[in-house]
């Protein structure tokens, strides 16, 4: 842009990063929509069990089961060791609150009296180098003829431009994947994929793969 006597304005850093920070913020009401989104394309045509009982590793606030709670019905029981997630999940009021229950305990610890129907993560697997034994953890409290639902973030231009401008969440370990990547190491760790959707209009991108238990 020039200004009145010709020149040209400067670029302001500063304010740019803070717009694209804003415009790039996590938003709870658009996540559940493109979230629904791409789980209705992930799970079409797959028989879910009726009333299906569904575990979320290292669930944070739960956002994805009671997402499933909504869309399916049953119960859901969240795990994650995290007390800052735990009071954030107390904060929430919905419908589903009451058909779930939150353990505050080290997910490789947990011990379950009988395998659910559904086990899921939503930002949890990006977190380790070696993957083998977090799939294990999926796999273990799984019915034989459950599913398994990972999401993570993908290696895309937006995903990265989210992650640059929120430093205060860059803490530990967290490998972007892409689709072929991600399916990839997910069989080499001994899972099948059954079908994988990419998000469309969020934030950041994610990847939602569906594995049999």
């Amino acid at each position: 842009m020039k200004l009145k006597n010709g020149e040209v304005a400067a670029f302001n850093v500063e304010s740019y990063f803070h717009n694209v920070r804003d415009l790039l913020s996590e938003n709870a009401h658009l996540l559940a929509l493109v979230l629904g989104d791409v789980l209705r394309k992930l799970l079409r045509g797959v028989q879910i069990q009726p009333e299906p009982r569904v575990l979320e590793l290292g669930a944070g606030t739960g956002f994805l089961t009671r997402l499933l709670v909504t869309m399916y019905g049953g119960s859901g029981a969240l795990v994650d060791n995290c007390r800052t997630s735990f009071d954030a999940y107390n904060r929430i009021k919905d419908k589903s609150e009451n058909r779930i229950t939150y353990q505050l305990e080290d997910l490789f610890a947990l011990k379950v009296a009988e395998p659910f129907d559904i086990v899921c993560s939503f930002g949890l697997i990006e977190h380790f180098k070696e993957k083998q034994e977090i799939l294990s953890i999926h796999r273990e409290h799984c019915r034989p003829d459950g599913y398994i639902i990972l999401i993570v973030p993908m290696d895309s231009f937006l995903t990265r431009a989210y992650y640059e401008v929120h430093p205060e969440i860059n803490l530990g370990y967290r490998e972007l994947l892409t689709k072929k990547t991600a399916l990839e190491q997910i069989q080499t760790c001994g899972l099948q994929p059954v079908r994988a959707e990419a998000s469309q209009g969020y934030v950041y991108d994610f990847l939602t793969v569906l594995c049999k238990g």
